[in-house]
């Protein structure tokens, strides 16, 4: 059974750090799902924690190099061991569930040799009530809350 320990913005922004320092070669990557409203949160000095944690961050990348990084901290690794959570490498093709100009709303933040996008909280959100799970309306609900919404 997979660990649900990912619960504060430190983390993803701490995973984020470790893996662009290790990087040989400049490399792109987007971050979706509640992994990336938990960094939005960080980024905005939120100190809060994600109501019902989540069990992994959700990368999507065109990197050789930081997939094989992303393979080595999948679904029961050691570094879900270490970590209580786990990477889940996500096609390209999960962008298209973003609202459309979602492109041009996206936070882009230069960490080491990583270059990272993040799109806007609102557009995170509207991607995951499409999958209209519970868990998904609760983390709405908390990013609204919390004031990563409007």
């Amino acid at each position: 059974m997979p660990r649900r320990e990912l619960k504060n913005g430190k983390q993803v922004a701490d995973w984020l750090s470790e893996l662009a320092e290790s990087l040989k070669a400049p490399a792109n990557m987007t971050l979706i799902g509640s992994a990336a409203l938990l960094w939005h949160a960080f980024n905005r000095v939120i100190d809060t924690e994600l109501p019902e944690a989540s069990m992994d961050v959700d990368p999507v990348t065109d990197s050789d190099e930081v997939a094989m990084h992303c393979y080595e901290a999948l679904i029961g690794s050691e570094f879900e061991r270490t970590h209580g959570w786990h990477v889940n490498l996500m096609p390209d093709t999960v962008l298209r569930e973003l609202p459309e100009g979602w492109e041009q709303r996206a936070t882009v933040r230069q960490v080491h040799r990583l270059r990272l996008r993040v799109p806007a909280p609102a557009d995170l959100i509207a991607a995951k009530l499409k999958r209209n799970d519970p868990r998904d309306h609760t983390h709405a609900e908390w990013a609204k809350r919390i004031g990563l919404l409007g």
